[in-house]
């Protein structure tokens, strides 16, 4: 995907994963990055940041609570009347909090589906769009069970299965917008140093099980998302990360219910 000139908003970009998705983006030659945030002094910083190294105005900060529906409506409609149409929507957002559950569901499942939502209207071309690409950010939970992350897993599945779903929908893609997910393991950001006991049930095992895993680098998890927004074929594709794999891709394979 030639980036030049394009759009792109990333949610949860003030620090971690989106924070290194929105510079790949920028390196890339994006017009426009927006960081959307609830953490105002963070994603302030790190537009500020971006401004002196890849010039001023390339990336715009707006306060976003994903869980909040209007903030993000207001998010799209900011957007659109500074920037124009969306090419690149990047659901990323997320928490993990085994003892907030509900909360962690509006976060992780909800806002993400309402951010796919508000991003298809955006981009399809029958109202205005000029096509594009969706990835929302599930994990390597979203594909497995973990015992000590029960909640988290639940959000995760549920992302990987919505955003396959509209991979499957042949008359959204035929309006020319793609989807992918990103499923990577346990990966050297915020919600890592908070350590296991404030985001895991049985914090003794899931330590170990943390260290037999093993961690991402930021920088490997950002490779990936930058093959899955380049790779034209990549609707429907499930991009893994872990410490002891690397990369790997899959592509759905499409059931025949989505042909009809």
């Amino acid at each position: 995907m030639a980036l030049s000139g394009k759009v792109a908003i990333v949610t949860g970009a003030a620090q971690g994963l989106g924070k290194a998705f929105t510079e790949r983006l920028l390196q890339r030659g994006a017009r426009q990055v927006c960081v959307a945030d609830v953490k105002v002094e963070d994603g302030q910083r790190t537009v500020s940041d971006f401004g002196q190294t890849y010039g001023k105005d390339r990336a715009t900060f707006v306060k976003c609570d994903v869980s909040n529906e209007k903030d993000l409506e207001d998010l799209f409609v900011a957007v659109k009347r500074r920037y124009g149409p969306l090419d690149i929507m990047v659901n990323n957002a997320g928490i993990a909090n085994e003892t907030n559950w509900s909360k962690m569901v509006d976060i992780n499942m909800k806002g993400l589906m309402k951010g796919t939502f508000l991003a298809i209207e955006a981009m399809r071309k029958d109202t205005g769009g000029h096509g594009g690409v969706i990835v929302n950010v599930a994990s390597s939970a979203g594909l497995t069970p973990v015992f000590c992350t029960p909640s988290y897993c639940a959000s995760k599945y549920g992302v990987v299965g919505f955003t396959l779903s509209w991979a499957e929908s042949r008359t959204i893609v035929d309006l020319g917008i793609r989807f992918a997910v990103m499923c990577p393991a346990f990966t050297d950001t915020e919600i890592i140093k908070l350590g296991t006991n404030s985001i895991m049930l049985q914090p003794e095992l899931a330590t170990k099980m943390m260290d037999f895993v093993g961690i991402n680098k930021v920088e490997t998890v950002s490779d990936a998302f930058m093959q899955l927004v380049d790779d034209p074929e990549s609707n429907g594709t499930i991009a893994t990360i872990t410490a002891n794999h690397g990369i790997r891709f899959k592509r759905h394979k499409f059931t025949n219910l989505s042909m009809l």
